[in-house]
């Protein structure tokens, strides 16, 4: 985190591995894995069968149904996705893999969602493998 860079917002960005593709534009659809854990590291879940195994984290019904796939994420600003997550999306290049380091105000707010208390800054693990027409 000490190496991210923070944009004005408070979202703070780490390119882990960087692509060879084109910029992402403020408008666009995304196929992308991610990875999303609390602040003190605790695992919350993943697109990704790979980061799953590697935590001992299966969902077996999930593993079953063949759910885990990267998604198609809407980055525009009327696009449905937490803040943050399109904000931290909007900065990377096709083939990027970066931690997104988002505080509550761009996740899920001061009332939180579905197991995620309210205020609970939140990190993710992103991986831009296309950009959609």
């Amino acid at each position: 985190k000490s190496q991210a860079t923070t944009l004005e917002s408070g979202l703070q960005y780490y390119i882990t591995k960087k692509g060879t593709g084109k910029k992402l534009p403020t408008e666009a659809r995304v196929l992308t894995h991610y990875a999303v854990y609390f602040e003190n590291g605790k695992f919350l879940e993943t697109s990704d069968a790979n980061i799953a195994e590697a935590l001992d984290a299966v969902n077996e019904k999930r593993k079953a149904a063949n759910q885990y796939q990267p998604i198609t994420a809407e980055i525009g600003p009327n696009a449905g996705m937490i803040p943050g997550f399109k904000e931290g999306l909007q900065q990377l290049n096709v083939g990027d893999k970066a931690t997104l380091f988002i505080p509550y105000h761009l996740a899920y707010g001061a009332s939180g969602t579905r197991g995620i208390p309210g205020k609970t800054n939140i990190i993710f693990e992103v991986e831009v493998l296309e950009l959609l027409k």
